[in-house]
């Protein structure tokens, strides 16, 4: 049997890179467990924006059973159910960074704070110190203990007890440098049965195909930009530009954004209708200035909507899991996930770029405008 021909057991879908929680993580070592929370509190507050996790062990002190909170309202479990390491990759997919009670747990990268009490303790742990970050010196404790060898350092950054705020201000430009790069998705994979002809073949612009169009102008602003078609497509590309196939039947855009997340989850996905004869460059550029990381999506909503444009949106590697989640409660709409998470919501200056054209008459009137310009 050669390679060619041998049989794969599971799909070929890409997966997350990401540590034992997030893509980034810092399991604080080196002292005990009150210390260990007293730095995680003075983090969380200078992090600001950012939503961060801190993950510690049950130390035995709640009255009422497990606890799990979202928004103002908590959930009380009796008891704790059964859990993996997948359950902590599929917790924290809301969170932006992870802080890591490293008595307990370990994580991708270290933080160690240097005390003399906790010497054999951080001994024990040497096999989990893989990749340490930052150290913390103390007043007591100014040198790196021996078993801390020059290579298991050599990336680190040393920083004082009292410099928490600077402690914190390098964390925060290692969130920063792991925001998720932007590429774009032009939905092309419509029946068109209200236009009665594909509406992504249409020509608008110095005949040019619509969703040429719209993906030269996101390939023009430096975006890694794809065609999505439907899953029967067989080609790898559409006039030149990558085509991601649907991985989903007969689920519409929700099916669409959800497969370019399956071909790179990794990425954030600027989201464009290729029934956006209107659009303008200067909008999708506003839209990315404007996008936010730490939301769900960042998003344009007209005056006379109530809610946001889902495709003229920017969804970040969060809405994958949420949409899955809303596809296995019976929800395969973009704008419902939209309305029932954290969106960061844009006005869009002029409000004709939204303008779709659906029907025969919709495509008389946008070539009217685009006449009188």
């Amino acid at each position: 049997m050669t390679m060619k021909d041998k049989h794969h057991k599971h799909p070929p879908i890409a997966r997350p890179a990401r540590g034992m929680y997030h893509r980034c993580e810092w399991g604080i070592y080196g002292t005990d467990c009150g210390k260990v929370e007293a730095i995680v509190a003075k983090l969380v507050s200078a992090l600001t924006p950012y939503r961060v996790t801190y993950v510690d062990a049950d130390h035995g002190d709640s009255t009422h059973g497990v606890s799990h909170q979202v928004g103002k309202k908590q959930y009380h479990l009796t008891a704790s159910t059964t859990w993996s390491i997948y359950d902590d990759k599929l917790q924290l997919w809301q969170s932006d960074a992870v802080l890591v009670n490293g008595n307990h747990y370990p994580a991708q990268r270290q933080i160690i704070v240097l005390n003399e009490a906790k010497k054999e303790s951080l001994r024990r742990r040497i096999e989990q110190l893989t990749d340490i970050d930052v150290v913390i010196t103390t007043a007591s404790c100014t040198v790196p203990f021996d078993f801390l060898t020059e290579n298991l350092l050599a990336a680190a950054t040393v920083f004082h007890e009292s410099d928490m705020d600077k402690i914190a201000q390098y964390l925060r430009a290692t969130i920063v440098a792991c925001t998720p790069p932007l590429k774009a998705l032009i939905l092309a994979g419509g029946k068109s049965q209200r236009m009665g002809t594909d509406k992504a073949a249409l020509q608008y612009h110095d005949g040019i195909s619509q969703q040429k169009y719209i993906a030269d102008m996101c390939s023009d602003l430096g975006l890694d930009t794809y065609i999505s078609k439907g899953h029967d497509y067989g080609q790898a590309a559409e006039e030149g530009v990558p085509v991601i196939a649907d991985r989903f039947v007969e689920l519409g855009p929700s099916g669409a954004i959800m497969s370019a997340f399956m071909h790179d989850p990794n990425a954030a996905w600027l989201v464009l209708a290729c029934d956006l004869p209107l659009i303008d460059a200067e909008s999708i550029k506003y839209l990315i200035a404007q996008r936010d990381s730490t939301q769900l999506a960042t998003a344009y909503k007209l005056q006379e909507q109530k809610f946001a444009e889902p495709l003229i949106a920017i969804y970040e590697p969060s809405a994958y899991q949420r949409m899955l989640r809303f596809l296995s409660l019976g929800y395969a709409c973009p704008r419902k996930v939209l309305i029932n998470s954290d969106v960061k919501i844009l006005q869009l200056a002029d409000e004709r770029a939204a303008f779709n054209a659906n029907t025969e008459s919709e495509r008389q009137q946008a070539i009217q405008i685009l006449s009188q310009q």
